[in-house]
């Protein structure tokens, strides 16, 4: 099962989705060294492309952008 699939059921569950805290934590760190929001953005959706090449870029940019905002809102 894909990230993706179960973005709303389980997504934020390490055993079913483990490339969460890697994208997470390339965006935190781009953030963390000054760079703007739309690079620590883009980084954090090439962790997650490595981790699922299948999904389209689309895909990929809203599932990535669902959860740092996620993040923001904790």
């Amino acid at each position: 099962m894909s990230c993706k699939e179960i973005l709303f059921d389980g997504a934020r569950d390490p055993e079913r989705c483990k490339c969460q805290s890697a994208v997470l934590k390339a965006y935190v760190s781009m953030m963390s060294a000054g760079r703007p929001h739309q690079v620590a953005l883009e980084a954090a959706g090439i962790v997650y492309r490595f981790h699922h090449p299948e999904d389209s870029k689309m895909d990929a940019a809203l599932t990535v952008e669902r959860w740092i905002y996620a993040e923001n809102f904790h």
